[in-house]
């Protein structure tokens, strides 16, 4: 199945790269406009008394700082089927199913403990079906995923030095890419049959909003640190088109980040 390349996902990545860039300049005029480099003291010749190690202090966290983290996901949606003969009936039985995803972003201070979080990130959200017969062996499952990429921006509060508490919430304009379809199914005498995978990049919508807000730690070690953080994401906007499809479907998740962030 070829790949078709929309003109929502280009203009989606050349507004990453526009915002990330512009991020990265304003950090840099930040910190060489702003820090102002004392002139190191001279030592008088011959003195071979040891340099004191200085330590661990707030000023010493990096201002600006890049980081990647992994997210495990409990995935699920609100639905409601709105058609006039209730063909999306069996969809109300669905479960949650867990996903994954990835993100790299960037934090760069506000003052006064806040700053902005911004980045690119992917992720997946769905749900599964499983019947089974009460008279048969037979059954029938099957599981969607929608991937998604998107960019989060995100306000956030942090307080603490070496190990640090923090708040955030925020918006993230993303693209649905594609639902991944699999499913497999038995008959009444028990003999399996797998149907594969099938990718579908259509019978939604492009273009959703996602709103989301979590808690979390970092431990920090100077010029890099570890976090992990506890996260709400909703989405904002239908994933199905209410006059073609007739059905409402919001996603929504609970989701662990586990990160690392170092120096920019």
């Amino acid at each position: 199945m070829k790949f078709k390349y929309s003109l929502n996902q280009r203009v989606f990545f050349q507004f990453f790269f526009l915002v990330l860039g512009f991020t990265h300049f304003s950090a840099t005029a930040q910190i060489s406009g702003g820090e102002i480099k004392p002139d190191k003291e001279k030592r008088e010749k011959g003195d071979k008394s040891p340099r004191i190690k200085q330590p661990f202090m707030m000023d010493s966290i990096p201002a600006t700082y890049i980081y990647v983290e992994a997210l495990g996901q409990y995935a699920f949606r609100s639905f409601e089927d709105l058609s006039v003969y209730s063909i999306y009936k069996q969809e109300v039985d669905e479960k949650p199913i867990y996903t994954t995803g990835y993100s790299l972003g960037l934090v760069m201070p506000l003052g006064k403990g806040f700053a902005i979080d911004a980045g690119l990130t992917f992720f997946g959200n769905g749900e599964s079906y499983a019947f089974s017969a009460t008279d048969s062996d037979s059954t029938f499952n099957y599981k969607k995923v929608y991937q998604q990429a998107g960019i989060p921006f995100k306000l956030r509060y942090t307080v603490g030095n070496r190990l640090q508490f923090y708040g955030y919430a925020g918006l993230t304009p993303l693209n649905i890419l594609s639902i991944r379809y699999t499913s497999d199914y038995s008959t009444a005498d028990g003999s399996s049959v797998d149907l594969g995978l099938v990718i579908k990049k259509d019978e939604f919508t492009t273009f959703n909003l996602m709103a989301s807000g979590g808690i979390g730690l970092n431990y920090l070690f100077n010029s890099w640190g570890v976090h992990l953080s506890a996260e709400y994401r909703k989405h904002l906007m239908n994933t199905y088109s209410e006059s073609t499809f007739k059905r409402n479907h919001f996603m929504y998740g609970i989701g662990l980040n586990v990160g690392l962030q170092m120096k920019f």
